[in-house]
C-alpha cells in the first residue's frame, strides 16, 4: 500500500487547481499541525473577503479527520472527475475543500500504530480553551476556528470505507435536520456527541452561530455519485438557506465603524489599573469617539474622575515607567482640550519628557536598547503628539532619530523583526511597527528631513504585510508562516495604519481592486467579523515579551473574549475607519 507524504498531498491540490478546477479556486494553508505542517484547503474565491457580494450556496468539504492515507487521494480524484463537469458549473455551488484535514498523521507511514501523529480528528469538539497551544492536537483548535469563521452554508464531511457493499449514508447534524438538503439525502439524525459536524450543529460560546453538517458514509467507489447528489441539492437553485454563523456574520459586517465604535466604547476604556498603554487608548478611543458621534455623551467628567490619582501626582505612577506606561496617558492633552483643565496637558508632558536621549544611535530611554518594535508605536504616540501641540521640533528629531537608528530591525522583505536579537516576524510586532509610523508621520513636520525616508520604510513594510496577509484578512501569529493563527490586535493595528495613510493622503491606490484600499477592507472585514455585539473579540494575542524561538510565538495564547489590548485597539481602528469613509476631521 502506497504512502501520500503531506508534501505530495500540497502538490496534489496545488495540480487539482492547475489542471481541473474551476479558475476561482485557490489554494491556502489554514492551520498547523504539531509538526508544523501546514493544514491545507481549497477555497472558492467567491467566498473570500469582498470577492463576491451576492450570496451563493457555499458547502465545505472536509476529508482526512482520521488520518488514513487512503481517504485523501481517492477525494482527490472524486473532485478531479467532477469538476470540470457542466454540472459542477451549473450547481452555482461554491465549494471550498479541507481534503487532508489531518496531515501529521500521513506523516508517519500508513494508519497504524507506528504512525508518528495517529490522532483521529472526527471527535472533541468543540475545543475548549488553549487556543492554539496543545502538544497533541491542536489541529482541532485551527479547524474549528477557521470553519466558525468561514460559516459556509453547509459542511459536510466524508468518510470513506473499504467495504464495496456500503452504499452512501448521510446523516445529518441539528442545524441540518429537517432541511430540505437532509431531506434529499435521505439523512439519518447524527449521534449528538463531540463530533466536528455535531458540535457545529448546536450552539457554542465562541462559534457566531450554528451551521448545517452532514456526514457522507460511502464506499470510495461510489463517492462521485454521491457528491454529485449532493450538488444538485445545494445548488443555486435549491433554496438552500445561509447559515445561522453566516448570517451573524453578515450581521457584524453590516455594522458601520461608528456603530461598532459605540459597541466597543461601552466596554474598553474605563480603567486605568495598570497605567499601561493597553487601557489608555481605550480611554484615547472614547474621547475620540465623543468628538465624531454627535448623538454621544461625552467621557471627559468620568475620565476625570477615574484618572484623578494620576494627574494629582503624575511621578508617583510615572517617574520609572516604562514605554507601556508612558503611552498610557496619550489621551491626556486632548482630555485638557475637552475640559480647559490645564493638569492633564502637564501630565502628558511629564510622560513625554520622560523620554529622554542616550546617544547617538542608542534607543532613547526607557525604551530598549534592543530596539524592540513596541517602542516604535509608544515614541510615535506620544513624541508626536508633543511635537505638535508644543511646535518643539526636539520631540520630533528625537522620535526621527529613534526610528531612523532602528531601521536594520525592518528585515530586507519590508518586515520587522521583534528586536534587533529576535529575528522573528511577530504578528503584534509588525502591528506596533505599522502603528508607530503612522503616527509618527501624522505628527513629523512635512519639512522634517527624516519624512522621506520614515515614508519610504513605512510603505515598504506595509507592501510586504499586505503580500502575507490571509485570505479572510488577519495576519497570521507569524507574519510569514503559512497557517498560523490571524491574531485580531495585529489586524485592528495595521487597518489603522492603512486607514490612517489612505486618509492623510501618503497612501495612494489607483486600482480600486488592489492594493492599500483592498488590504484596508480586508482588515475592517476580518476585525468586524470577530467581534460581537457585546465587544467580544476573537484571538487576541496575549502580553508577549522576545521569545526563544518560532515555536514560542505561535504557542503564545489566544484571548476570546474581554480583552483590553485588543478591543482598545479595535476602537482606534474603528474611529480612525469611520473618519476615512466619511471625511470627518474632528
Amino acid at each position: 500500500m502506497s504512502t501520500m507524504h503531506p508534501t505530495d498531498i500540497n502538490a496534489a491540490l496545488i495540480n487539482l487547481i492547475r489542471k481541473r478546477a474551476p479558475a476561482y479556486w485557490q489554494s491556502t494553508s489554514i492551520g498547523l499541525t504539531p509538526g508544523l505542517r501546514p493544514i491545507m484547503a481549497l477555497q472558492d474565491t467567491r467566498t473570500l473577503p469582498f470577492a463576491d457580494p451576492e450570496h451563493r450556496p457555499s458547502v465545505l468539504l472536509v476529508a482526512g479527520l482520521r488520518g488514513d492515507t487512503k481517504d485523501t487521494p481517492r477525494v482527490l480524484t472524486a473532485l478531479e472527475r467532477f469538476t470540470g463537469t457542466a454540472a459542477a458549473q451549473a450547481s452555482g455551488v461554491a465549494l471550498s475543500v479541507i481534503v487532508a484535514a489531518n496531515p501529521d498523521a500521513l506523516a508517519g507511514g500508513d494508519w497504524e500504530e507506528a504512525a508518528a501523529h495517529k490522532v483521529d480528528l472526527t471527535y472533541g469538539y468543540p475545543p475548549q480553551d488553549g487556543f492554539y497551544f496543545d502538544e497533541s492536537t491542536p489541529e482541532r483548535r485551527y479547524l474549528w476556528r477557521w470553519i466558525c469563521y468561514q460559516a459556509p452554508d453547509v459542511v459536510v464531511e466524508v468518510a470513506l470505507s473499504d467495504n464495496d457493499n456500503d452504499a452512501a449514508r448521510w446523516e445529518a447534524n441539528e442545524a441540518a435536520w429537517g432541511s430540505t438538503t437532509a431531506a434529499v439525502m435521505n439523512a439519518a439524525v447524527m449521534a449528538k456527541d463531540d463530533s466536528l459536524l455535531a458540535a457545529l450543529g448546536r450552539p457554542a460560546g465562541d462559534a457566531p452561530g450554528t451551521i448545517p453538517g452532514l456526514r457522507l458514509t460511502t464506499h470510495w467507489a461510489g463517492l462521485t455519485d454521491a457528491l454529485g447528489t449532493l450538488w444538485a441539492a445545494t445548488g443555486k437553485d435549491s433554496d438552500a438557506p445561509a447559515s445561522q454563523g453566516q448570517l451573524a456574520l453578515d450581521a457584524r459586517r453590516n455594522r458601520r465603524p461608528l456603530e461598532l465604535a459605540r459597541v466597543l466604547a461601552a466596554q474598553y476604556g474605563h480603567a486605568l489599573d495598570p497605567v499601561n498603554y493597553t487601557q489608555g487608548v481605550g480611554i484615547s478611543g472614547r474621547l475620540r469617539l465623543a468628538a465624531l458621534d454627535d448623538g454621544s455623551v461625552n467621557p471627559a467628567a468620568e475620565i476625570a474622575e477615574l484618572i484623578a490619582p494620576i494627574a494629582a501626582d503624575p511621578p508617583a505612577f510615572l517617574a520609572e515607567a516604562g514605554g507601556a506606561a508612558l503611552a498610557g496617558v496619550v489621551w491626556a492633552a486632548r482630555l485638557a482640550d475637552y475640559t480647559g483643565d490645564e493638569a492633564y496637558r502637564r501630565l502628558f508632558f511629564y510622560a513625554a519628557d520622560r523620554f529622554v536621549a542616550r546617544g547617538e544611535g542608542q534607543a532613547p530611554a526607557p525604551c530598549d536598547p534592543d530596539f524592540r518594535v513596541e517602542d516604535m508605536f509608544y515614541v510615535g504616540a506620544m513624541l508626536g503628539r508633543a511635537c505638535r501641540i508644543s511646535g518643539d521640533v526636539k520631540y520630533a528629531d528625537m522620535m526621527a532619530r529613534f526610528l531612523i537608528d532602528g531601521g536594520d530591525v525592518q528585515d530586507s522583505s519590508g518586515l520587522f523583526n521583534h528586536a534587533r536579537s529576535a529575528h522573528y516576524f511577530w504578528s503584534r510586532g509588525n502591528g506596533f511597527a505599522a502603528l508607530g509610523y503612522a503616527e509618527a508621520l501624522t505628527y513629523l513636520p512635512e519639512e522634517h528631513p527624516a519624512r522621506p525616508e520614515l515614508l519610504l520604510r513605512h510603505r515598504r513594510h506595509l507592501d510586504a504585510l499586505l503580500r502575507r496577509q490571509q485570505p479572510w484578512g488577519t495576519f497570521g501569529e507569524l507574519v510569514d508562516v503559512p497557517g498560523a493563527w490571524g491574531e485580531l490586535t495585529s489586524t485592528c493595528m495595521v487597518g489603522y495604519a492603512l486607514a490612517r495613510g489612505l486618509r492623510m493622503g501618503w497612501l495612494t491606490d489607483d486600482d480600486d481592486d488592489g492594493g492599500y484600499r483592498a488590504g484596508l477592507d480586508a482588515c475592517w472585514r476580518a476585525v468586524a467579523e470577530r467581534i460581537d455585539d457585546i465587544a467580544g473579540v476573537v484571538d487576541g494575542c496575549i502580553s508577549t515579551g522576545v521569545m526563544p524561538d518560532m515555536r514560542a510565538y505561535l504557542n503564545r495564547t489566544a484571548v476570546s473574549g474581554h480583552d483590553d489590548r485588543t478591543g482598545s485597539m479595535a476602537l482606534w481602528f474603528a474611529c480612525e475607519m469611520h473618519q476615512y469613509l466619511t471625511g470627518a476631521e474632528r
